[in-house]
């Protein structure tokens, strides 16, 4: 029987050898040319927004991402930040022939409703903003290059209370709005064509078991797979773990049937991995797993995931004892930083080049770990960390909570979005369900419980968290801001090695003043300077004692 399927594998792998040249996906970027205005009540008539005849000379021509939100929240005002409807419009084209294809739109953020048209027809809509989601518009698309018109409407009103991502000048606590919001199409934008039966958004999952050394590992794998057709389908899943040269080191294949319109998660796990080579900071080794679909001998679709082997322990829970955090056995003191995804005059709707500044600027600054502040950020920056070696504390939300069925919803609806779109990461070491918790114990427990679900490694590996207050997850980290709020910062090493891992240490300034009052106060650059100089000399004297720390830099404008 073993012989019988390595033969059916090598198989395969002779058959496929040719039809991997050919581009099964097509990805198609639709970020350029659109046009867009926005008001406040929403007076942009639709009838006319959807005529390809309707006069829109008084409309901005920009290019996604983009963002009408120019940081109207920076002075923390109650309702400080831009709150309305944005519309934009843009036309394309594809002369891809119809027959055997799918054809969808993949927005990777719109804040915070968007409502989606094509063609005149809605098609799509999306609660939330810092997740991805996708359209399937197969049956709207207009092909032969033929001019296709598509609208989208991003709605921010005031006084949102079903959704974990809104300014905080809209909540009942004053100040916490915290910059800028998205508020249209602020980051980019697809058109992706596959065939009829193919993998799902997200649809490969890839984890290793706890129990893993540098001698060997094992890895699962899930494959969640969607015919779209109107027959049912006999297809062959393919899995081939790939070294960083291309060699195929596992190979993994299981027949299955597959009814019309439905979808199936398929479950594979690999025998034992000898001398794995390990994802670490110094090396962020990284596999790749390829993922096909085979129909009568013809691969229908592939897929390629980046995967880095590694296991990780933090000192809480069954390793109260143990003093430091351990990346493959081995203690990593962490210096991470926390970054909003603010820039003046363009807020949220970062380029990719700017992305890739900014992650080169903390890397260079000897930051080793990164921490969102204080939802997800562009799934680009991932990429990075992974790549990189930088280690990350994703967030989903901050101290946002409106006790109503709708936001409970959405809230779990989003948050199992999140972990799909991150848990592949070897990068990812800790889930943040909110910063500065408002959530309820109880509703915190469930929302933990469906992270572990969605997740096997969490609270085994990355512990489920909350910061600076929470109860119902694995661990509530702390912050320490002594020497801003009260406290003696002197007493900084002391503080780390008792508090194990620090969300936040920071200080609060105003740009560019230098020179206190005649009372010796005020928020300077230079008292915040040293007092941060201060911390980090301090927590290198116990970096042998304690997990790390994150840096968070905040300011009086």
């Amino acid at each position: 029987m073993k012989n019988e399927k390595t033969l059916f594998t090598i198989f395969f792998l002779c058959l496929l050898s040719n039809t991997y040249a050919q581009s099964l996906r097509k990805d198609i970027s639709l970020n350029a040319n659109w046009e867009t205005i926005a008001d406040e009540k929403n007076i942009a008539a639709y009838n006319g927004f959807q005529s390809s005849g309707y006069k829109i000379s008084n409309w901005k021509k920009v290019n996604v991402p983009h963002n009408w939100d120019q940081y109207e929240g920076y002075q923390r005002k109650l309702h400080g930040n831009k709150h309305g409807y944005a519309w934009y419009r843009k036309t394309f084209k594809s002369n891809e022939a119809k027959s055997g294809k799918r054809f969808f739109l993949y927005f990777e953020g719109v804040g915070s409703y968007a409502t989606i048209w094509l063609n005149g027809k809605q098609i799509g809509y999306h609660a939330g903003g810092r997740t991805t989601f996708t359209l399937d518009v197969t049956a709207t698309i207009k092909l032969n290059n033929e001019d296709n018109l598509l609208a989208v409407r991003a709605d921010h009103p005031a006084n949102i209370q079903d959704l974990p991502w809104v300014d905080g000048g809209c909540s009942t606590e004053r100040g916490f709005s915290e910059g800028s919001q998205p508020m249209g199409i602020f980051r980019p934008v697809h058109l992706v064509i596959t065939n009829d039966v193919r993998i799902e958004p997200f649809g490969v999952h890839i984890w290793n078991d706890n129990q893993i050394s540098e001698k060997s590992a094992v890895l699962n794998f899930v494959t969640t797979l969607k015919n779209y057709s109107a027959n049912s389908r006999s297809l062959t899943v393919l899995n081939q773990l790939l070294d960083a040269k291309g060699n195929t080191e596992k190979s993994l294949s299981k027949k299955i049937n597959l009814p019309a319109g439905k979808t199936l998660d398929v479950t594979q796990q690999t025998d034992e991995i000898l001398n794995p080579k390990l994802w670490s900071l110094e090396n962020p080794y990284l596999y790749t797993l390829k993922t096909s679909i085979i129909e009568n001998g013809k691969v229908v679709d592939v897929l390629k995931t980046p995967y880095g082997i590694r296991w990780i322990s933090w000192p809480i829970g069954d390793q109260a004892n143990q003093k430091v955090f351990l990346l493959n056995g081995k203690p990593v003191f962490i210096n991470g930083i926390a970054e909003y995804e603010h820039l003046i005059g363009q807020s949220h709707a970062f380029t990719n080049e700017q992305i890739h500044s900014r992650v080169m600027q903390i890397k260079s600054t000897g930051f080793n770990a990164f921490r969102d502040a204080h939802q997800p950020h562009n799934l680009l920056y991932s990429d990075y960390w992974d790549k990189e070696g930088i280690l990350c504390w994703t967030q989903m939300a901050a101290h946002i909570w409106y006790d109503t069925p709708e936001f409970r919803k959405n809230f779990k609806s989003l948050l199992t979005d999140w972990v799909k779109e991150r848990r592949n990461s070897p990068a990812v070491v800790l889930w943040g369900l909110e910063n500065e918790s408002t959530l309820p114990e109880d509703f915190a427990k469930e929302c933990t419980e469906l992270i572990r679900r969605l997740d096997p490694t969490a609270s085994s590996q990355r512990k489920v968290t909350t910061c600076n207050g929470g109860k119902g997850t694995d661990w509530d980290v702390p912050q320490n801001w002594t020497g801003t709020y009260g406290g003696n910062p002197l007493t900084y090493g002391e503080d780390l090695k008792r508090q194990v891992l620090v969300g936040e240490y920071g200080a609060w300034r105003t740009i560019d003043l230098h020179e206190a009052d005649a009372n010796g106060k005020g928020y300077t650059e230079n008292k915040m300077t040293d007092l941060m100089e201060t911390k980090v000399r301090l927590a290198e004297t116990v970096k042998d004692q304690t997990a790390g720390h994150f840096f968070l830099a905040l300011q009086f404008a």
